[in-house]
């Protein structure tokens, strides 16, 4: 193997012929010299001496963030941009500098922590149990694979001052994440985000103490999570149902995740008799071998096709699957009242459009409904939901910045007596206060209870959207993700928003821009050499484009947790005084509207990174 002086030299040659970046040099200096580095110099060493420069920069040449849902990335050995068990021990003793700057280094503290069934996620795990419990923690662990809302739950049941969620949500099989909530139960907001971030910083200089797992229970400090918290936290699921009706048959796929000791735990609680488990896609593996492109991702279509076939065959009324932390839901349907028939899969607009509906009506009709009632939503999301929410006299909060823990904050500041439900337009939801995150048992059991009450009327899914749309407007929604990786992504993420943001497009699908509200400048400004006023919170690197047609706009924005470009397309046709028979050609129309839209944005982006 190199000894450090040749790996040195090799370093430096590759900074000189770019490449590597000078920040990744810097850091690659640091890791072969410095002394809190000295356990992952041999994989340094190695990684150098197969000239793996590409995977090195990558790792080093920056600092791996907190994002809307914490920290997510690529597994790699070493390195600062990625998860390994250095940079998962610094998360880990940054949360507990802080916790214990903020309690006091005398006051007690309690973190609980669980994980997925990803690659290292137990080993992950262990080790944040390890440093917490060097810092003066009780910790609590589940010792088999949980859902990310299980682990919500926990921190509000077990009064933690913190928890740790070890998951990448839906991401590829290289990667893992470090999710870190508060007390309350919700992911990290400001101030204490930035604050943990300052002391992961201050970590990562320094060697990080430990305890063996074995010490740390023998001292009472690692304490396994018994079934009471499982047990408790389905009651709270099962009180979130609206419906009664219980004759149903479901396909549900937990795609090789953690779901089947959640969502079809809480399916079948409630009494659900009929839930049949993917056999194909049952067993918990970080590979997800039998989902296509082994990505667990509810909110692609095609991952749901194997659970379709079976549902079809089976005469199955419903296909629920949920990601491999359990978090989110996607769900299929037959197209007409035959399952043998085809099938079509919802998207999360349309899947939480459905909710609200079908929530608002059954407490309504149960007169239930009160003027303090709320639902939440994002920016980003239909406003589909808050015409529905207004036309019950519901108040709609939908002017949060993409993230479910923003809505947790919303829950607690609007007061959690008068919340209804949430949803973001990526397949989170959620009903009931036990948890402050998505939860996919709680969706699923909601989402069974509408199929299940339509069923008993003669009625589908299908027909009862449609029935929304007739009533509310034809919503349309596009999803675009522009993948850019490594640093010279990074660089061209950056390329784009500067292009969005000081030369946008003029026109989209032929229709005037009209203005655009810039949540990181906080104004709104006139496309069309207006006025510009100012704009409130929140505050992000977000923009939202208002075209002269009503309903048509588009959002964008640099994903928090993925390297990738997010633009969100929303367009409505107008329904009124229509019947079902025109409704083909209204979808038609929006539909075409869409494909316009997406394809002038491409031809945008795509001229923008052209440009020197």
């Amino acid at each position: 193997m190199l000894t450090s002086d040749d790996a040195l030299r090799r370093v430096e040659e590759a900074g000189t012929a770019g490449r590597l970046s000078k920040a990744s040099v810097a850091a690659i200096r640091r890791w072969l010299n410095e002394p809190p580095f000295a356990a992952y110099r041999d994989d340094l060493l190695h990684a150098i001496e197969s000239a793996s420069w590409a995977d090195l920069d990558d790792a080093f040449y920056e600092v791996l963030p907190f994002g809307t849902g914490g920290r997510r990335g690529k597994m790699y050995p070493v390195g600062t941009n990625v998860l390994n068990k250095r940079t998962i021990g610094e998360s880990a003793r940054g949360l507990a500098d802080y916790v214990n700057a903020r309690l006091g280094p005398d006051a007690p503290k309690s973190c609980v922590i669980a994980r997925d069934t990803r690659h290292n996620s137990p080993e992950f795990s262990d080790l944040c149990a390890r440093v917490l419990a060097a810092a003066g923690f009780k910790v609590f662990v589940f010792e088999d694979p949980r859902s990310t809302p299980l682990l919500s739950f926990a921190v509000r049941y077990l009064k933690c001052d913190a928890g740790i969620m070890i998951t990448a949500s839906h991401n590829a099989p290289s990667d893992n994440g470090f999710k870190c909530y508060a007390a309350t139960g919700g992911q990290v907001v400001p101030p204490d985000d930035t604050g943990i971030i300052a002391c992961v910083e201050a970590a990562s200089e320094v060697a990080i103490p430990e305890i063996t797992i074995a010490e740390g229970r023998a001292r009472g400090r690692i304490i396994t999570v018994g079934p009471e918290v499982d047990d408790a936290y389905l009651a709270a699921v099962v009180s979130a149902a609206v419906g009664v009706e219980r004759n149903l048959s479901i396909v549900y796929t937990p795609m090789h995740g953690v779901g089947e000791s959640s969502v079809a735990a809480a399916l079948r609680r409630a009494r659900f008799a009929k839930v049949n488990v993917l056999e194909s896609q049952r067993a918990p593996d970080g590979d997800f071998p039998n989902v296509p492109g082994h990505v667990s991702n509810p909110e692609i279509p095609k991952t749901l096709d194997a659970a379709i076939a079976e549902a079809r065959a089976s005469s199955a009324d419903l296909v629920i699957a949920s990601d491999p932390d359990a978090d989110r839901i996607g769900v299929g349907i037959p197209v007409s009242a035959d399952p043998k028939g085809p099938w079509t899969t919802l998207d999360g607009n349309q899947i939480g459009a459905v909710l609200t509906a079908f929530i608002v009506e059954k407490m309504s009709a149960a007169g239930l409904l009160r003027p303090e009632h709320y639902i939440v939503t994002t920016l980003v999301s239909s406003t589909m939901a808050r015409a529905i929410a207004h036309r019950y006299g519901v108040r709609a909060e939908d002017d949060l910045l993409v993230g479910f823990k923003w809505i947790a904050v919303r829950i607690d500041e609007a007061g959690p007596a008068g919340f209804l439900f949430a949803f973001e337009e990526s397949h989170g939801y959620l009903k009931g206060t036990h948890v402050r995150d998505k939860d996919a048992a709680v969706a699923a059991l909601l989402f069974a209870d509408l199929a299940a009450d339509l069923k008993k009327r003669g009625k589908t899914v299908n027909g009862y959207l449609d029935e929304l749309y007739l009533e509310y407007g034809d919503f349309g929604e596009r999803l675009i993700n522009k993948v850019l990786t490594g640093r010279e992504g990074a660089a061209q993420i950056q390329k784009l928003m500067a292009a969005f943001r000081n030369n946008p497009p003029k026109t989209l699908d032929g229709l005037t821009l009209t203005k655009v509200d810039d949540y990181q400048k906080h104004e709104s400004r006139s496309l069309q050499g207006g006025a510009t006023t100012a704009l409130p919170k929140p505050s992000g690197d977000l923009l939202i484009f208002h075209a002269e047609a009503p309903g048509v706009r588009f959002a964008v924005r640099p994903s928090g947790t993925e390297p990738k470009m997010k633009l969100y397309l929303f367009a409505r046709t107008e329904t009124q005084g229509k019947t079902l028979a025109d409704l083909p050609a209204i979808k038609a129309e929006t539909d075409r509207r869409l494909d316009q839209m997406t394809a002038d944005l491409h031809a945008f982006m795509d001229a923008a990174l052209a440009t020197n």
